[in-house]
């Protein structure tokens, strides 16, 4: 089976539309998942739920979705963070927050966990606050081999052999995984890369290869950044994109 991973779309539909289109030329592709974070920061948060429904693509919980749920977790975001999310709760139909309002924590698809944050089930705990050794703890006992996370917007991949954990960034390409070892597998951002390279970004996982392919997408920057100053968002939002 091939599957798309997508992740932190964050409200930008132009993005999320040359995803889309680079998966549909990836034919082999089965299914699309996503790992949360499809609101905030961006100007058409509305507009990529639909995209979501209409394209039958189950999400997981992000931490700007739990925040969509439960406003009164807003105090745990930054002060700009804050702002672009009671924006994005006035820019979102009774039919989009339903919607989001059914995400659960995480999943399991094809022997691989699915969560925003850090497994099993956390969509607020960042990657890089976790120190190696209770990722160890955290991976070896699971049942799924691997995990797909996103959050920190950058792509690594960290393994774990039984007794070292080793992590490395992602480049675009393919790597193949070995099949004793245990993935946690950061998939990048679609909608706000913050890994030095400002293109969308997304993975594809092959379980008959074990190879996971990494795809860089280009997509029109500047029709995002226009429209983040047209729906009064912080111009950080729209500078983090150039």
């Amino acid at each position: 089976m091939r599957i798309a991973i997508i992740s932190d779309i964050h409200g930008n539909a132009t993005a999320f539309e040359a995803v889309l289109a680079d998966i549909e030329d990836n034919a082999e592709v089965e299914e699309i998942y996503c790992l949360g974070d499809n609101v905030g920061y961006g100007p058409e948060p509305d507009k990529v739920v639909s995209m979501l429904m209409a394209h039958q693509i189950p999400s997981v919980l992000g931490n700007h979705e739990l925040a969509i749920n439960r406003p009164e977790t807003l105090p745990w975001f930054n002060l700009m963070a804050r702002r672009s999310l009671e924006i994005t709760m006035d820019f979102l139909s009774e039919a989009a927050k339903a919607h989001i309002a059914e995400f659960d924590a995480c999943m399991t698809v094809g022997g691989c966990r699915l969560v925003h944050g850090f497994p099993p089930d956390s969509p607020t705990t960042y990657l890089f606050e976790v120190p190696p050794q209770e990722i160890k703890h955290t991976l070896d006992p699971m049942e799924e081999r691997i995990v797909f996370v996103g959050h920190t917007h950058e792509l690594l991949i960290i393994e774990s052999d039984g007794e070292d954990v080793t992590s490395n960034p992602l480049c675009s390409g393919s790597v193949v995984l070995e099949p004793r070892k245990k993935y946690l597998i950061n998939a990048g951002s679609v909608g706000q890369p913050r890994d030095g390279n400002n293109q969308a970004k997304y993975v594809i996982w092959d379980d008959a290869k074990n190879e996971l392919n990494v795809r860089f997408v280009p997509y029109d920057i500047n029709d995002t950044v226009q429209k983040i100053y047209r729906a009064g968002m912080p111009e950080q939002h729209a500078l983090r994109l150039l």
